[in-house]
């Protein structure tokens, strides 16, 4: 038999109490070997009533969103606005490395629950809060979501054709940006608390992270732009289809990113070097801007005696980006994404077999994979309370009669 590699978070615990604004977080830990456990309200987790669906069946055990970014975590209910639910999150707070949260502001701390406290418990443990607007400054308790936070964030505004309204990107962007900041920031604790001994609190806004995660390259030039020596700040706007232009082939479509001369040079090359493409202006990147209509009717001619998969080698052989634009089952069905072993096979109790997308990275040493399907409602409760927290089989039928778990 081969030995299975050892993981490379396998020695952390970490206590997941978030719904949609933080489970791709915890998602990645748990991908990377961390014993995760979710701790949902025994009405379950909100998530679980987010389509699409399994065979487009409502059901809270097959929300493709809920079984996405729950995959690889153990699960329990608890209900924290007890006396009793309370308690038993201070138990395993002992043992945890990592809390994340996101529940508005101020309401872990009206229970009792906020990281002072929970620090005197275990001082070497990382609270990650994902709200909203964060726990501090005017927004504070305003009310967001995904779109809100993604509109709010600036990054809406080049979303979208020129002349018609910004339109949001698929899924949850703002909200997955978050999930990643804040799991960046957790390792960078931990890797703190190695030389320290000391846990830190983790204050993450959605609303923050979704500009800096989705369209981070804005930041710094704005800031240099309002620079009181410097020229005023320049509005943005969608520019995509002059600066990114999409283009019709054979078989669908392709986006291709020539900005610089080098890149220019490498696209009239991939096109064949037709004449008309030749003369120096076509080089400098403002003049191809201000002539985007006539340029786009110009490469057009070239593109469309082209497949996608032709043009993506041509542009990777001479050194200018072109990528095919895939849907769904082209994606799937990609060489690239065989190749990778991308999709795995996960087997959930009610949702049955299914491909699933693996972690975004390949490690050698410590490979990060799926350890096991989302949990059902509840399905760990009986392993965590009373194989590890000592609770009897009457025990835990109380709580679940209190509605405690």
């Amino acid at each position: 038999m081969t030995k299975e590699k050892e993981s490379a978070l396998g020695v952390y615990r970490i206590l997941d109490l978030a719904d949609s604004k933080g489970a791709y977080c915890t998602k990645l830990f748990a991908d990377l070997g961390a014993d995760v456990i979710k701790i949902e309200r025994p009405e379950g987790d909100p998530g679980r009533a987010m389509p699409p669906f399994v065979d487009d069946t409502p059901h809270p055990e097959k929300s493709l969103y809920f079984l996405h970014r729950n995959a690889g975590k153990r699960g329990i209910t608890l209900n924290l606005e007890t006396s009793e639910g309370s308690d038993i999150l201070k138990k395993l707070v002992k043992t945890a490395d990592v809390l994340v949260d996101n529940s508005p502001p101020d309401y872990m701390a009206n229970l009792g629950l906020d990281y002072p406290a929970l620090q005197e418990i275990n001082p070497g443990l990382v609270m990650a809060s994902i709200t909203e607007f964060g726990h501090s400054g005017p927004y504070k308790d305003c009310k967001g979501s995904n779109l809100v936070d993604y509109a709010l964030s600036g990054v809406m505004i080049t979303s979208g054709y020129p002349g018609k309204e910004p339109c949001l990107c698929p899924g949850t962007p703002a909200h997955d940006a978050a999930s990643l900041y804040a799991n960046i920031a957790i390792l960078a604790a931990l890797y703190m608390r190695g030389a320290t001994g000391q846990g830190q609190y983790i204050d993450t806004s959605v609303h923050e992270t979704s500009r800096l995660g989705l369209y981070p390259w804005i930041v710094p030039n704005y800031s240099y732009a309002i620079n009181p020596d410097g020229p005023p700040p320049t509005s943005e706007t969608r520019m995509g289809a002059s600066i990114y232009p999409v283009y019709p082939c054979k078989d669908g479509l392709i986006r291709v990113v020539a900005l610089t001369p080098r890149q220019w040079d490498a696209l009239v090359r991939v096109l064949g070097s037709p004449e008309v493409l030749l003369t120096e202006e076509w080089r400098g990147f403002l003049y191809r801007i201000g002539n985007a209509d006539d340029l786009y009717a110009l490469v057009l001619e070239y593109t469309e005696k082209y497949t996608m998969l032709e043009l993506f080698e041509a542009g990777k052989r001479e050194g200018v980006p072109i990528a095919p634009i895939l849907n769904i089952e082209d994606f799937y069905n990609s060489p690239h994404t065989k190749a990778r072993d991308f999709f795995v096979e996960v087997d959930h109790h009610v949702a049955g077999k299914a491909d699933y997308p693996g972690p975004p990275y390949k490690w050698t040493e410590t490979p990060p994979r799926i350890q096991r399907p989302a949990p059902c409602l509840g399905e760990h409760n009986e392993e965590i309370y009373c194989s590890e927290l000592g609770f009897s089989q009457r025990d835990l039928v109380a709580l679940r009669g209190a509605r405690i778990a």
